[in-house]
């Protein structure tokens, strides 16, 4: 996870938004608890400097379902440069088929601006050979690079290459291939990633002097108006979650777990305490099937009866430990001393 990267994968046997905890795997202190917000609550509060807190929600688009989090605490960002203006730190000229450099200063992803291009088809790049010197000889290898992009169409965007190095024949260079998140480009801004262990070295690149940076859009059409902002180096810290799964059996040939029976051999995983209860439920199940009058008046509610009894007894021995969404309900007002000068607020 990385701090002010918001979007990840998740398991796909997450049970709805089932999470439990999620904790580094070394060292947690009490600070380390991440709470569970409903969608508009993260999304204005997150990277939010008056809130600063630890919290996650779990996304569902177009089939997709994703987690969102906030860690504020975790390593801060190194920004290697805003790409925000064409000269303000070192200066940015077009290549490729790029033409038309220009800033824009009214649709950016960090900073106070991004910087505007045309593409024809092919390799379309911006390039900065004086951008000031940044040290990232503390976090080679281990850190990820980061840049966004803006397109107006995502599926004539064919990959984003970023080339950060000390100069045009010393440098690192990644390939990303679809967003962050690991989904397709869309129409829009797309953060990229690009995992510094997996970049090509190209010469020697000094990494206490990253001097030279290079994005480039490859454009399978022609693109008016694409967009680059904030090339940044962010060293990731690995976060452990639980959560309730929705994969009840699990292969017994591959041990590969699984949402539905496969197999006659497949195994179930539940422990001494659950096992009854599928085993009682089935029952239930089976005797609607089977019809008759010692089904609908004997055995069939004896056996939804054990499991109903059951259950409720497995409630009581195992409290759920979901993360339950919370939101702020009202705030407290509170004026403090601005009452004396003509202002208010809330706490």
């Amino acid at each position: 996870m990385f701090n002010s990267v918001f979007d990840y994968p998740i398991a796909p046997d997450v049970k709805g938004n089932k999470i439990i905890d999620i904790s580094p795997q070394v060292q947690r202190i009490p600070q380390d608890i991440w709470l569970q917000k409903y969608q508009q609550a993260f999304d204005v509060f997150k990277q939010n400097l008056f809130s600063m807190q630890n919290m996650f929600t779990i996304n569902f688009n177009t089939s997709l379902k994703t987690i969102r989090i906030n860690a504020p605490w975790l390593s801060a960002p190194d920004i290697i440069n805003q790409v925000e203006s064409l000269t303000s730190n070192g200066t940015w000229s077009a290549g490729g088929t790029a033409s038309s450099l220009s800033v824009n200063n009214q649709n950016f992803a960090q900073g106070a601006g991004s910087l505007q291009f045309n593409g024809t088809t092919g390799a379309a790049y911006i390039e900065n050979t004086t951008n000031e010197a940044v040290d990232l000889s503390a976090v080679i290898n281990q850190a990820y690079q980061f840049v966004w992009v803006y397109v107006p169409t995502g599926s004539n965007l064919t990959n984003v290459k970023l080339r950060w190095g000390s100069s045009s024949t010393d440098y690192y260079e990644g390939t990303a291939t679809q967003t962050q998140q690991g989904t397709a480009f869309i129409n829009g801004w797309n953060l990229c990633q690009f995992p510094w262990t997996s970049s090509t070295t190209v010469g020697s690149p000094n990494v206490a002097s990253i001097t030279y940076l290079r994005v480039t859009l490859t454009l399978a059409a022609d693109a008016t108006a694409c967009l680059v902002n904030g090339i940044n180096s962010i060293l990731g810290t690995f976060l452990n979650y639980s959560y309730y799964s929705k994969y009840m059996f699990r292969s017994a040939s591959t041990g590969a777990y699984q949402e539905t029976v496969l197999d006659d051999s497949d195994l179930i995983n539940l422990d001494t305490e659950s096992y009854d209860l599928l085993t009682y439920k089935v029952a239930s199940l089976v005797l609607q099937q089977q019809q008759g009058i010692n089904a609908l008046y004997y055995d069939g509610p004896y056996f939804e009866n054990k499991y109903q009894q059951m259950l409720l007894r497995y409630k009581a021995m195992y409290k759920s430990e979901l993360q339950e969404p919370q939101s702020t309900y009202y705030d407290m007002p509170y004026t403090g001393y601005g009452r004396y000068f003509g202002q208010g607020g809330t706490w």
